[in-house]
């Protein structure tokens, strides 16, 4: 007989968990990728904004 048991049905269970695990690392990587570029852009938009505040407190000190 090919009745199902207990041990296929966990069998089951346990390849899917482990698919959604190893899909769910694959969704982390990418994401924590992404916040490495994010975070290096943002590093670079903080430098220019500090040089553009030096200026103006410069231009402020000029005319005052």
């Amino acid at each position: 007989m090919n009745a199902i048991s207990c041990c296929h049905i966990a069998l089951a269970l346990a390849l899917t968990n482990i698919c959604s695990l190893a899909i769910f690392a694959g969704y982390t990587v990418k994401l924590r990728e992404r916040q490495f570029i994010l975070e290096r852009k943002n590093g670079s938009e903080q430098k220019q904004l500090n040089e553009l505040k030096a200026e103006i407190k410069a231009l402020k000190e000029k005319n005052a």
